[in-house]
């Protein structure tokens, strides 16, 4: 299977170090200690939005301060495949094509594409509204889909039916951080 993916930036090893660093005592506490025993590399799939946002001067800005021109931008929002949680874009990962990649390796979107549109204007009217005021005009100009590879620790020894500790790290090395 061929996909189109973020670039790989951190390697296992580094990812094995990551994961038994974050939360030591809190998984010491829940996993007894336990040390990893796998790690492997898991790709989720997320849409990336392009939005078109239109500012029109308000009557105080047309009348006083002679502002009579629309303003138009352009902004991306990555929406994650498996909550449907949005984020605005500052600079936009390398992409590459990645060939044969396992099914067992790929996660897709849980979330229909109306859903995640309709959350990333709303994200999008927040942002906008709180830095240039009024309400801007929002239009949707594409959807993408691109896959986003995370390494995922699992802890103890992975069996079907049992509890699995895990613990994913972003291999593209960007994160996902809640601004508003």
């Amino acid at each position: 299977m061929d996909i189109k993916a973020f670039s790989i930036k951190i390697d296992k090893e580094e990812a094995t170090k990551l994961a038994e660093s974050r939360g030591k005592w809190l998984r010491r506490l829940l996993c007894g200690g336990k040390t990893i025993s796998e790690v492997r590399l898991h790709f989720v799939e997320c849409k990336l939005i392009t939005y078109e946002i239109t500012h029109r001067p308000n009557f105080l800005e047309k009348f006083i301060f002679r502002k009579s021109q629309e303003k138009k931008q352009k902004i991306t929002m990555l929406a994650d495949g498996t909550n449907g949680s949005v984020a605005w874009v500052d600079s936009m990962p390398g992409m590459v094509m990645l060939d044969n990649v396992a099914e067992s390796q790929v996660q897709y979107v849980e979330k229909d594409d109306e859903y995640i549109i309709n959350k990333g204007r709303g994200i999008a009217l927040k942002v906008v509204h709180r830095h240039a005021g009024g309400i801007p005009e929002i239009k949707m100009l594409s959807i993408d889909s691109v896959f986003r590879p995370y390494w995922i620790a699992f802890f103890d020894e992975v069996i079907e039916g049992k509890k699995v500790h895990y613990c994913p790290v972003a291999a593209d090395g960007c994160g996902m951080h809640r601004t508003i």
